[in-house]
C-alpha cells in the first residue's frame, strides 16, 4: 500500500458510520417536520376555511356590486375583527364574479384559484422539476395561504409576472402597477425599476395603478380614500406586534414601540438601499430579489402567508430541487394565532432571511429568459 492511499485510508471516516449517522439525521428531521406538521394541521379550523376571501373579500365584492363603500370606520369594530377590507379597491371589483354564486362555492373556487396561481408562479419562472411544486406544497405559508385564500398567492404571481416581463416596457409597467394597486405591499419594486433605469416601465405602472385606482374608487363616490392612511394605520396598531413582520419580532424582544419602529424601519430601507447598489452593477437578479425582500422588512403587518413570495426568488435561482426548498417547513413551529413566543416571532424572518442569502450568494445561472422586448436597461 502507498503511503498515500495509508493517508486516505487513515483519515477517511468509517463508511458505514457515515451512513448511520446520515440516516439518523435524516430521520431525526422528518419526524420533527411531521409531528409540527401533525399540530400545525390540526390546528386549522376546516369551518374557517377561505378565512380572509369569506370575510373580507366576498364581502367587499358584494359591497361595491352595489355600490356601495366596503371600507370601514377607523375607530369602528370592523378593524378589530380581522375581516376588514383594507385593500385599493380593486381586488374588490376583481372578485364580483364570485358574487353570483352561493358563498361555499365561491369559497371553493376561491382555494383552487389560489392552488392553480401557486402552480402558476413557478411555471411562469420556468420551473419544470416536479419535486419543487412538491416541496412548495408542503410549505408551511403555502398551507396558510391555501386555509386562508388571501390575497398573498396575487403578490406573488404579479412579482413573478414583472420578473418574466422585465425587458418590456407596458407589460412589465401593467403588472407591477396592477400589483401594487391590489397590494401596497409591493411597491419596493418601484424602486428596482428606477434604480434599473427602466423609467418609461416605472412610469407606465405609476400611471396605470394610479388611474385604475382612482376610476374605481370613483365608483364610489371616492368613499374611504379620504381615511384610508388612518384605516391601515390603525391596522398596524391593532395587529402589527402580533405579526411576524420585523415590527413585531422586535417588538417580541422586548423593544418598546418606537425602537421597534425605528430598527424595522431601518433594517428595511438598508435592503432597499443594497437593492439599489446591485443595480447600480447591473445586476438585475440580485437587485429585484433584495426589492422582494425590502417588501416584506417594511410592511408592519406579516402573516405566515406573506411568505409565498419568497417562491419567485427562490425559483428563479433554484429552479432545480435543493435542500432550501425544504427550509420553510420549519415554519411549521410557528402558531397560527398571534405570532408565539420566545424564538417563534422572528422564525419566519429568519427563514426568509437565510433563503434570501442563499439564493444571492450562489444563484443557478438558470433565470428564465425574458419576453423579447427593449433591453433591460433601456429607459
Amino acid at each position: 500500500m502507498t503511503q498515500s492511499s495509508e493517508a486516505t485510508s487513515v483519515s477517511s471516516p468509517n463508511p458505514p458510520v457515515v451512513r448511520a449517522a446520515y440516516l439518523f439525521g435524516v430521520f431525526l428531521v422528518i419526524a420533527l417536520a411531521v409531528l409540527s406538521i401533525v399540530n400545525f394541521v390540526e390546528g386549522l379550523n376546516p369551518g374557517a376555511v377561505g378565512f380572509d376571501f369569506r370575510g373580507a373579500f366576498l364581502s367587499a365584492a358584494h359591497d361595491v356590486r352595489g355600490g356601495e363603500s366596503p371600507y370601514p370606520r377607523v375607530e369602528g369594530p370592523g378593524l378589530a375583527s380581522q375581516t376588514a377590507y383594507v385593500y385599493p379597491p380593486l381586488l374588490a371589483y376583481a372578485l364580483i364574479p364570485f358574487t353570483f354564486v352561493s358563498e361555499t362555492a365561491a369559497v371553493v373556487l376561491a382555494v383552487l384559484g389560489v392552488a392553480a396561481l401557486l402552480v402558476g408562479t413557478l411555471a411562469v419562472l420556468g420551473v419544470r422539476d416536479l419535486r419543487c411544486y412538491a416541496a412548495m406544497f408542503l410549505w408551511a405559508p403555502t398551507v396558510n395561504e391555501l386555509h386562508t385564500a388571501s390575497a398573498s398567492v396575487l403578490v406573488a404571481f404579479a412579482a413573478a409576472l414583472a420578473w418574466r416581463c422585465r425587458a418590456t416596457v407596458l407589460p412589465l409597467g401593467a403588472t407591477v402597477g396592477l400589483g401594487i394597486a391590489t397590494k401596497l405591499i409591493l411597491w419596493p419594486l418601484l424602486v428596482w425599476t428606477i434604480a434599473m433605469h427602466r423609467l418609461r416601465a416605472t412610469g407606465s405602472a405609476v400611471a396605470i395603478g394610479g388611474v385604475v385606482t382612482l376610476v374605481l374608487w370613483s365608483l364610489l363616490g371616492f368613499d374611504g380614500l379620504d381615511r384610508y392612511a388612518a384605516i391601515l394605520r390603525r391596522l398596524a396598531e391593532l395587529e402589527a406586534e402580533e405579526s411576524y413582520s420585523l415590527l413585531g419580532g422586535f417588538a417580541g424582544l422586548g423593544l418598546g414601540d418606537l425602537a421597534a419602529r425605528i430598527l424595522a424601519s431601518a433594517v428595511g430601507i438598508v435592503v432597499l438601499v443594497i437593492c439599489v447598489v446591485f443595480a447600480r452593477r447591473g445586476d438585475d437578479f440580485r437587485s429585484f430579489t433584495l426589492a422582494l425582500a425590502a417588501s416584506l422588512a417594511l410592511t408592519p403587518i406579516v402573516w405566515l402567508h406573506y411568505l409565498v413570495l419568497l417562491l419567485v426568488p427562490l425559483a428563479i435561482a433554484r429552479p432545480r430541487f435543493s435542500a432550501v426548498w425544504l427550509l420553510p417547513l420549519m415554519l411549521f413551529l410557528t402558531p397560527l394565532n398571534g405570532n408565539g413566543e420566545l424564538i417563534q416571532p422572528l422564525l419566519p424572518a429568519f427563514v426568509a432571511s437565510a433563503m434570501i442569502a442563499l439564493v444571492l450568494v450562489e444563484p443557478e445561472p438558470q433565470p428564465v429568459e425574458p419576453t423579447t422586448a427593449p433591453a433591460a436597461g433601456s429607459p
